[in-house]
């Protein structure tokens, strides 16, 4: 048997999109460059490059992948490092500056395969 009592209305809650709260924290991604003097992405970049650099897979573009990223990085006009060690005392991902040494590295033995 049908029930007389009228059908719930659905909560305001269940039937509106969420409104998507803000983040706790800023972006970590971009702390390395805010926090270097010249703007410089060569953490994050060099990051890049050094992990496909020691991925089997990644071997197949090893020259090409690194020449273009730091190519790109300085067209946008980021800075080079100053070697005050900023970026790494920032680094969310704590992202040794080792990495900027293995993508100089890349960089270097690209341009030499290139010639």
């Amino acid at each position: 048997s049908e029930s007389s009592e009228p059908s719930p209305t659905p909560s305001p809650s269940l039937t509106t999109s969420p409104t998507p709260t803000p983040s706790p924290s800023p972006d970590p991604f971009g702390a390395c460059v805010a926090s270097c003097k010249n703007a410089s992405a060569m953490l994050f970049v060099g990051a890049k490059v050094s992990h496909f650099a020691h991925l089997p897979q990644g071997k197949v573009e090893r020259e090409q992948r690194a020449r273009n990223l730091v190519e790109q990085m300085d067209e946008e006009g980021f800075g080079n490092c100053t070697n005050q060690y900023e970026c790494e005392a920032v680094c969310p991902k704590e992202i040794p500056i080792r990495v900027i040494a293995d993508m100089n590295r890349e960089f270097l033995r690209a341009k030499v395969k290139e010639e």
